[in-house]
């Protein structure tokens, strides 16, 4: 992930963060460095919850409607 400088706005300066050439986010150097914390936060997390066994991973709750009959 790449910082780079996006333009200038009543006085402000933008940039954006670009992950495999696509622009992913835009905002302030703080704000994009604060992005990039989070999303490799994210995907750490995701990464790990991938590695777990079957077993260990929360069971969704799947919920089924039925069709009422009409009499």
């Amino acid at each position: 992930m790449d910082v780079l400088f996006h333009c200038i706005q009543d006085g402000q300066k933008f940039y954006r963060v670009v992950l495999n050439g696509r622009q992913i986010f835009v905002g302030s150097h703080d704000e994009c460095d604060r992005f990039i914390e989070i999303h490799n936060e994210k995907v750490a997390q995701e990464q790990l919850d991938n590695a777990r066994t079957p077993r260990n991973r929360p069971v969704s709750v799947r919920t089924y409607r039925q069709l009422r009959a009409q009499a």
